[in-house]
């Protein structure tokens, strides 16, 4: 996995990854200047076609969006569970628990994806409270929302 700030450099690449951030809810509600921040707080991470991302068990630190490519979800007890499509995002658990990660991720084909570690979204909080609280907000809205999907489809099994 290879991490490129350079990438972000063009101010057309810039404006395709506000417009993909826009439609990800975890991001909804940040100002232009918001998610200008939020670029500049983040890396690009290209893989190759069978790279692992992250480990399922490791410590898990960052979030990543697809840009490009295709990423598979997998468990060691449910196999494959989710193929991430661009526009996607992955490891928002990591933004709010200091757990390990539920899930492997792995590209099935050549992909790029922006990196937010769990650190620059603290310094992001610095520099833009708002921005930070929204994420934060978005997140935990995320997460409470399957949160309760999972229960109601416990409880239809009992």
């Amino acid at each position: 996995m290879a991490e490129n700030k350079s990438w972000l450099e063009s101010a057309t690449t810039t404006a395709r990854i506000i417009t993909i951030l826009k439609k990800i809810p975890v991001f909804a509600g940040l100002t232009d200047e918001e998610y200008e921040l939020l670029i500049n707080a983040c890396r690009i991470v290209q893989c190759a076609e069978g790279e692992v991302l992250f480990e399922e068990g490791a410590a898990g630190h960052d979030l990543f969006v697809l840009l490009a490519g295709s990423v598979e979800i997998t468990t060691s007890k449910a196999g494959p569970i989710h193929t991430l499509k661009p526009g996607e995002l992955v490891g928002e658990i990591a933004m709010v628990c200091r757990v390990h990660r539920t899930a492997t991720s792995v590209a099935t084909q050549e992909s790029v994806l922006l990196k937010l570690s769990r650190d620059e979204l603290d310094l992001l909080l610095g520099r833009a409270p708002r921005a930070s609280y929204v994420i934060m907000k978005n997140i935990a809205e995320t997460l409470g929302t399957r949160l309760i999907g999972a229960d109601t489809r416990l409880a239809a099994t009992t």
